[in-house]
């Protein structure tokens, strides 16, 4: 109703946009992000959100980077356009490349996980993780858990700051403590009060499972959250069936039968 009242206004037709891709209606989520890049031809974020649809929807593990090789050089505010290339690198498991593409940015944190800034070093720990060198990894999240455990005290009752630091003590091999802090994150923002980010919320605890070995407790929920919407996301926590089939997070499952 609103876009047919202001057609031309960009923040309507994205947030069309990102309901369709909630919703998993790819074809119409796909028409809508073309609507959006033809209103603003020069939005940095239409352009990375019609890659992630291309991505969540088809599969098109190629988009991200593919849409980012034109940006000019230096011209990345907030992080955005670094992680989006450091997003298709991993995708691409081009790990190299996604070393390089964090190396590239003078940023200390960027724009990519859900409730605020992101430490550059979590990504590079995750890259270190994906490509095996134990080592580097540990000593990347030990840097980055400092930042997220600041927020927690920072922001007690933040859901997003909870997930993010069980997240991070996921990969960190921190079993305890990963899970305690992805069930708080659910407690604050139930997907019954919250049905966008309290969704993500369990999409974050789905994930954390995943990576500490609680099998059991991860499949029925990425199940059901593969039937939910709102478990939509551009990040790593998305769980979409081509979130589950190439993103390098979701490994640990990958030889379990019911994966």
């Amino acid at each position: 109703r609103a876009q047919q009242l202001d057609p031309q206004n960009p923040n309507v037709v994205r947030n069309v946009l990102f309901t369709n891709t909630a919703m998993r209606r790819w074809s119409e989520a796909t028409r809508v992000a073309a609507r959006f890049r033809a209103i603003s031809p020069d939005s940095m974020i239409a352009k990375i959100q019609s890659a992630y649809v291309a991505f969540v929807g088809y599969g098109d593990v190629h988009a991200l980077r593919r849409e980012m090789a034109n940006t000019p050089p230096g011209f990345d505010p907030d992080g955005v356009v670094t992680t989006t290339r450091w997003e298709g690198a991993m995708l691409e498991r081009d790990y190299k490349g996604a070393l390089e593409t964090l190396g590239d940015s003078p940023l200390a944190e960027m724009e990519y996980l859900l409730g605020g800034s992101t430490p550059k070093s979590f990504l590079q720990g995750c890259t270190w993780l994906a490509q095996g060198n134990q080592p580097e990894a540990e000593k990347a999240f030990a840097a980055a858990v400092v930042e997220f455990e600041k927020a927690v005290q920072d922001s007690p009752e933040s859901a997003a700051s909870h997930a993010n630091l069980g997240l991070c003590y996921a990969h960190m091999g921190r079993h305890d403590e990963a899970v305690r802090e992805g069930l708080r994150a659910t407690e604050l923002k139930p997907e019954t009060k919250d049905a966008t980010d309290g969704t993500l919320m369990s999409c974050y605890l789905a994930l954390i499972y995943a990576r500490v070995g609680e099998k059991d407790l991860a499949f029925p929920l990425i199940e059901r959250l593969l039937k939910t919407p709102g478990s939509v996301d551009s990040v790593c926590y998305s769980i979409t069936t081509n979130d589950l089939k190439f993103r390098w997070q979701w490994d640990p499952l990958r030889n379990d039968p019911r994966f």
